[in-house]
């Protein structure tokens, strides 16, 4: 690679190195107390483009052994029982070996004169942490190395967090199985783990000398295995077959996984670029997983306030169903608060129309009020003999005359379709009510003497005022039906607002309750919303950085 590409990508890397240390701190400041360290290691790793093959399996499986052919020097313990009880990182440069220990810091060896001792801290995974050593003459350099990780069949807890710990910062995965066990549910599950988190995965499949071809011949071996794995949806990026104790195995393609591992160092910055951002992604899950588990107690909480909870016909782990039956039942109490206001404008609308509509004066009335009228001024007289008497007897004649026309136009026109009308009234809102309906029959608005006296005013005598005297005696009269209908009208409103006022408080337990769900799914959406929030925030640094 020209020098201007190496500096390209060295400065591609240390872009990406300070994302990542960005992304560690803002979890730190979350309170992640275990995936910050994480990143920072992941941080380190790709400042200094540093390729990790990381070899997992069975303990076992013979990965020390093999660790240690490849090398060509014997750095790893190996025998029949459980070895390496921590992650032995092995890569090339000058002679040196540290063992990184819990609680004694750090402690260096010289892999020469003390290589024993330090086998004996790879198999103790009680104080140690890793163990790192680097070789020179083998076909790793100082920017490539190997990771020995304990078994994954191990029973230790700490085994497991060690294996674990060294998969973030591998580059790619060699997955090793004894030949016998290939099958295992075991291998299935941590190498689609493994794919999952896009990592290249090779699988080794060693001990190939245990093989018996009149049983079963290779091929058909070799195909029921990557049956297997295609079953569970695992595509591995290869598998190689090996034997270590019979080199000259027909099918041991050990030579073809060594070339492998040589040609995946040769890639060393495509791998890195890959698998940081891989991990990082992975990283970044494990943190939101962490917020989820901080968020729990809340959680928990608030889905046993949803458990207790009483609401008939939803379904309380809907949350749009419960914000659509919330919406309704405020829908309910709106429509209620109004029902009886919105009746009583609509009961004065419909009698407001039908007094509008009656007349109740004609042709003959504006004869009868203008002979009213002219009996009414002053110097009318009927007769030479006996006037007095006899103007009288005309007067009270025209004032009957009008009464009569008045009082059958009324009769007629207004007071029987003003009685159907405010009688129907309650029946339109459901309400039967015999009392009432018996009042507005008994309803009387009574035209008198008195009453068309009160509304002439002395002096007028012109055609022009008999017209308008007319229209006031309707006016008047309307008024007074207007004035009784208000008050049926208000009788029926104050049945309505009663009943209204019981609908509400019945409704009021349900609203409540719906009101307390909503809270619930908020509170939930919101501890979701927060978690996928921050995932998004930190996957999106991660985008701009890689």
């Amino acid at each position: 690679m020209p020098d201007t590409q190496v500096m390209e990508r060295a400065t591609d890397f240390a872009r990406l190195a300070d994302t990542l240390e960005q992304i560690g701190s803002m979890m730190e400041e979350a309170k992640d107390g275990t995936t910050p360290g994480k990143m920072a290691q992941l941080a380190e790793k790709t400042r200094q483009a540093e390729l990790n093959i990381a070899f997992c399996g069975h303990f076992s499986a013979g990965k020390s052994t093999m660790i240690n052919t490849l090398l060509g020097v014997n750095l790893l313990p190996s025998n029949p029982i459980p070895t390496s009880a921590n992650v032995v990182k092995i890569r090339g440069g000058e002679k040196a070996a540290r063992v990184y220990t819990r609680n004694s810091g750090v402690l260096t060896f010289d892999p020469d004169t003390e290589m024993e001792k330090l086998k004996q801290f790879a198999v103790d995974g009680d104080t140690v942490e890793w163990v790192e050593v680097s070789y020179p003459g083998t076909f790793l350099d100082e920017r490539s190395s190997l990771l020995d990780t304990p078994g994954i069949d191990s029973t230790d807890a700490a085994h497991k967090i060690a294996t674990e710990s060294a998969l973030h910062l591998a580059d790619v995965v060699v997955y090793m199985m004894d030949y016998n066990h290939v099958q295992a549910e075991e291998n299935f599950n941590f190498t689609k783990a493994l794919k999952d988190r896009g990592k290249p995965v090779y699988l080794v499949v060693n001990m190939i000398d245990k093989h018996i071809d009149f049983e079963l011949d290779f091929d058909s071996y070799k195909e029921s295995v990557e049956e297997a794995f295609a079953t569970w949806n695992i595509k591995p990026d290869g598998i190689f077959y090996t034997s270590l104790a019979e080199p000259d195995h027909p099918e041991n393609q050990y030579e073809a996984f060594r070339e492998k591992l040589l040609a995946l160092i040769g890639e060393r910055e495509r791998l890195i670029g890959e698998s940081v951002v891989h991990s990082a992604e992975h990283l970044i899950d494990e943190h939101v997983k962490g917020i989820a588990q901080r968020n729990a107690a809340a959680r928990e909480a608030l889905e046993s306030r949803l458990e207790a909870l009483a609401v008939d016909g939803v379904d309380k782990s809907d949350a749009a169903q419960a914000e659509a039956a919330l919406r309704e039942a405020e829908a309910q109490q709106s429509a209620l608060a109004n029902r009886a206001e919105e009746a009583r404008k609509q009961m004065e609308k419909e009698l407001s129309a039908l007094l509008d509509n009656a007349r109740l004066t004609y042709y003959s009335t504006n004869e009868a009020a203008e002979r009213y009228l002219e009996s009414r001024k002053p110097g009318f007289k009927v007769g030479l003999f006996f006037a007095a008497r006899k103007t009288e007897e005309e007067r009270a004649k025209r004032l009957d005359a009008l009464l009569a026309d008045i009082r059958e136009k009324v009769a007629g026109n207004l007071d029987f379709h003003f009685k159907d009308l405010v009688s129907k009234l309650p029946e339109a809102y459901g309400i039967r009510d015999e009392a009432y309906h018996a009042a507005v029959h008994a309803t009387r608005i009574e035209v008198t003497a008195e009453f068309l006296a009160a509304l002439v005013k002395e002096g007028a005598g012109t055609r022009e005022y008999v017209m308008n005297y007319c229209s006031d005696i309707s006016n008047a009269i309307k008024a007074e039906y207007h004035r009784a209908g208000l008050a049926f009208i208000e009788q029926v409103t104050a049945r309505l607002r009663k009943e209204a006022e019981a609908e509400a408080e019945a409704l009021n337990g349900r609203l409540g309750a719906l009101r307390e769900l909503a809270e619930i799914h908020a509170g939930l959406d919101a501890l979701a919303e927060n978690e996928r929030a921050v995932k998004e925030r930190l996957r999106a640094i991660l985008r701009e950085g890689a």
